[in-house]
């Protein structure tokens, strides 16, 4: 059997499937499909975080023998600490700490690392990181390529040949993931290609993407555009998408659009969407339990009285391709925020 990996955010795992990426496979970019053995040889890529880069989590992932449940956990916007964004760090710390206590096979976190993207944030990332105890896939978001994919595709996925962008799936029992890139708050035509692959399938499909469909209470201007949304979700009523797990916004929301179940789940330790009508303003991660045909997905809330604060999604106007000279000057390439310096010496 085969399994599909593309540079979207796009995630999907079949027991004994094969695996097409564009990831990188020890010290060379996977442009070609895996055979399982393949998907089990040792990472030997210096550089990628200590916690594994996509390839390597994914082997992770297939070396496990399917006995007929899938549990995996979503996140989003753990978004880390900067001069103007503190406590992120420590709430995330938590979240990794959640994670362990719930075993799951594997977590997904769907964008937003850093604040800015600078070195010193990255590394203040891949620290608290460092510590799950399970395997890791990423999905980018807007804030990772502020300036640029360039350290994002060298140690964690490299672009689909197909798309040109983070897209990547792969299969695990009876279930695809696929891992969709709408860092750039768009959907091209070559992913739409790439997506309709990838959902003809008889597998469940689950969808994970960092930025939501321009969509009633979702509509705002850091989304695709309303024409690109419909697109986007009409693809997932006509393949019947079993859930689309979305970041960007920072709380937790679920709706079922036309048959469709949509979670976003932001609460991983950015500063919290407050004072909205929908929702829950939590930190939080989600947890997905797929047994049979039965799939189940409940929030679970990190326990913390700690409060980030800082720009959210919607109250503050610096988002990733709106910074200016003025405001990147408050960050300096080596700067690490005061609550974390002592960890970081």
């Amino acid at each position: 059997m085969r399994q599909m990996l593309s540079r979207s955010a796009v995630l999907v795992i079949l027991a004994g499937a094969g695996l097409t990426a564009c990831l990188r496979n020890g010290g060379t970019p996977v442009r070609s499909n895996l055979v399982p053995t393949g998907l089990n040889a040792a990472a030997s890529r210096a550089d990628e975080p200590v916690f594994g880069n996509t390839v390597t989590n994914i082997r992770r992932v297939l070396q496990k023998p399917y006995n007929g449940t899938l549990r995996f956990v979503v996140m989003g916007d753990n978004r880390n600490s900067s001069p103007i964004s503190t406590g992120g760090n420590k709430v995330y710390a938590k979240v990794i700490e959640a994670v362990n206590q719930l075993k799951p096979d594997f977590v997904v976190n769907m964008g937003d690392f850093t604040f800015d993207a600078l070195k010193p944030h990255w590394t203040t990332f891949e620290r608290i990181t460092g510590k799950v105890q399970v395997p890791y896939l990423t999905v980018v978001g807007n804030h990772d390529i502020l300036f640029g994919r360039s350290y994002y595709e060298t140690r964690y996925t490299q672009p689909n040949p197909e798309t040109g962008l983070d897209d990547y799936s792969f299969d695990y029992g009876n279930s695809r993931i696929i891992a969709l890139d709408s860092a750039n708050y768009n959907l091209t035509d070559r992913q739409f290609v790439w997506l309709e692959k990838q959902y003809q399938t008889p597998l469940k499909k689950f969808v994970f993407t960092h930025t939501p469909p321009r969509y009633g209470v979702w509509d705002h201007k850091l989304s695709p555009s309303p024409e690109i949304s419909a697109r986007f979700m009409g693809l997932n009523e006509k393949y019947h998408v079993d859930h689309v797990f979305l970041g960007h916004i920072h709380l937790y929301d679920k709706r079922v659009i036309n048959g469709v179940p949509y979670v976003v789940s932001g609460g991983a330790g950015a500063p919290l969407d407050r004072g909205k009508d929908y929702g829950e303003n939590k930190y939080h991660v989600s947890l997905v339990e797929v047994t049979g045909n039965q799939v189940s997905e409940r929030m679970v809330p990190i326990q913390t009285r700690i409060q980030t604060h800082g720009p959210t999604t919607y109250t503050h106007g610096l988002e990733a391709n709106q910074m200016t000279d003025t405001v990147l000057r408050n960050f300096p390439s080596d700067y690490i925020p005061p609550e974390e310096q002592a960890n970081d010496r």
